[in-house]
């Protein structure tokens, strides 16, 4: 698991750190200004985590009642540290890893293997001396004692009904697309937090990378959304190759 938010980098002697809401209704920023820090950051990678659990929880029968056999793995297999094999080329070249990070693991097992990265990263803006922090929570499984079809079409669904904006990937393994989401974080509209994913299955292959920031309207910015999207293909197929994928 990720160290706990206290264990994170923060500015000391600054009174208005306090991240980002929750949500709705969430703690309101003492001097108005967005303090984007790694505590927040880290609570963006538990919200991909409920995403996942979110979309399998919804449909249950689809995911678990099809009875359908397992998929061809199409020559994918696990290795231990999933971003040191893929290297993460386009992120390492906007951003720096937080001391510490990549956290890295791997599960095997006869029914599936897990392979996960969290990776906590952060970069300089140019006229500030606060920086700006961003997630990137990647995930692969190979599924090898169920069809990994109805789970990937859940995870669909449950980005849909969220309102999403949904946009589909070709020549990405057999399906592939971008789900992505830009919404207020509290009661004051013009703080957003921004949620990228790409999600791609090849045969029994399943693979997720969410990327998560946030800004605020007319005074903080992040990487522009092309930037992200390019990056996010990029290390996807270099982490698709260092796994067995074409």
């Amino acid at each position: 698991m990720p160290p706990a938010p206290d264990t994170l980098p923060t500015r000391s002697g600054d009174p208005g750190r306090q991240g980002r809401a929750a949500g709705p209704g969430g703690t309101a920023r003492k001097d108005g200004n967005l303090r984007r820090n790694a505590v927040w950051a880290f609570v963006g990678a538990i919200m991909a985590s409920a995403a996942w659990s979110g979309a399998v929880a919804l449909v249950p029968r689809l995911v678990h009642g099809s009875g359908s056999p397992a998929q061809s793995l199409h020559g994918y297999h696990a290795v231990d540290k999933l971003c040191e094999a893929g290297k993460l080329t386009a992120f390492n070249q906007k951003y720096r890893m937080v001391d510490n990070y990549p956290l890295q693991h791997t599960g095997r097992s006869d029914a599936m293997d897990i392979m996960r990265c969290y990776a906590l990263v952060k970069r300089a803006v140019s006229g500030s001396d606060v920086a700006d922090y961003a997630t990137l929570d990647i995930r692969a499984e190979l599924h090898r004692a169920v069809d990994s079809r109805p789970e990937f079409t859940a995870t669909r669904g449950y980005f849909a009904q969220q309102s999403y904006e949904i946009t589909e990937v070709p020549d990405l393994g057999q399906e592939a697309y971008f789900a992505y989401g830009d919404e207020p974080t509290s009661s004051d509209k013009t703080f957003h937090d921004i949620n990228y994913y790409l999600q791609v299955r090849d045969g029994g292959m399943t693979y997720s990378l969410f990327w998560t920031d946030n800004y605020q309207v007319g005074k903080n910015t992040t990487l522009d959304r092309e930037t992200v999207r390019r990056a996010m293909l990029d290390d996807t197929r270099d982490i698709l190759k260092a796994i067995g994928g074409p």
